[in-house]
């Protein structure tokens, strides 16, 4: 999987694109464009790949995603096989716009500078609070039917309400433009495509290095430097994902969980579950039993 430059087509009539997608699975690969995005899922589950940000994304979430940030909302492996036989299970609402959408000197308006205050901070990733996604969850499927003069007054309703409450989590709070450099997105989508791949086996730092052509060292030096966190915590961060999503679905034991996660030991895999989590996997399981 290769980072991807998409070239965003919009209507000649159109200043923004609109769309609700009810499709058996998401088909992304990770990429980038220079439109924002606003994503809302009415109906899915899977992992997020934001920036250096890697975590679970579950129903009635909204996400605001700035202009030339990665990004990969990749859903978990049965929703593929159900690709094959046409069922559809996700359902998404997807708007893309450009910061000036509405012509060179919108946001410059001072009535303004709350929306465009939020399109900086998008910048980073913003996933906005169930309050706040509740909140514009109508507004957001009256937009999808909505056309004309309309459809801008329902987009900006929207963006209002979202940046009066700044209700929402920075995704990646500690990013920098270095790591966004065309050559470093490159590089940083063939690694996190292996780790995505292959989280369930066992990882070798020279094979993982060879990926970026770089020395063991060197790369432990250069994925820190670029994602704020080492690589055994980011590939740690991926597995406990994973092992949260089967815990929840309560149809495996907390063993074949550790190591169908990529865990070789139980005890390794009981550390770092709490140390991520805050609980047990055993406290995490009774969480959800019937």
């Amino acid at each position: 999987m290769r980072l991807t430059y998409k070239e965003i087509e919009l209507k000649p009539e159109k200043s923004f694109s609109v769309q609700r997608a009810n499709i058996p699975c998401l088909e992304e690969d990770w990429h980038f464009h220079k439109e924002l995005e606003l994503f809302y899922i009415i109906k899915s589950t899977g992992t997020r790949y934001v920036g250096n940000s890697v975590n679970r994304f579950e129903p009635n979430e909204l996400y605001l995603i700035g202009s030339d940030l990665p990004h990969l909302f990749r859903n978990d492996k049965e929703y593929y096989k159900n690709s094959i036989i046409n069922t559809k299970t996700v359902d998404v609402i997807i708007i893309k716009f450009k910061p000036d959408f509405l012509g060179n000197y919108f946001l410059n308006l001072t009535e303004l500078q709350a929306i465009k205050f939020l399109f900086q901070e998008a910048n980073k990733g913003l996933k906005f609070s169930k309050h706040a996604s509740k909140q514009v969850h109508d507004l957001l499927i009256q937009l999808v039917k909505s056309e004309g003069t309309l459809s801008i007054l329902k987009l900006l309703e929207i963006l209002h309400l979202l940046s009066s409450n700044k209700n929402y989590k920075l995704l990646c709070p500690k990013l920098n433009n270095f790591y966004f450099r065309k050559d470093e997105k490159e590089k940083m989508a063939k690694i996190i495509n292996y780790l995505n791949t292959n989280f369930d086996k066992k990882i070798d730092l020279k094979t993982i290095a060879s990926i970026a052509h770089m020395t063991p060292n060197s790369f432990c030096r250069y994925f820190k430097k670029h994602t704020h966190k080492s690589f055994s915590q980011f590939l740690n961060e991926i597995r406990i994902r994973n092992a949260c999503k089967l815990l929840i679905q309560g149809e495996l034991q907390i063993t074949t969980i550790c190591y169908q996660s990529g865990f070789n030991t139980i005890t390794n895999f009981n550390r770092q579950f709490k140390s991520f989590i805050g609980i047990t996997p055993s406290d995490y399981l009774k969480k959800y039993e019937l």
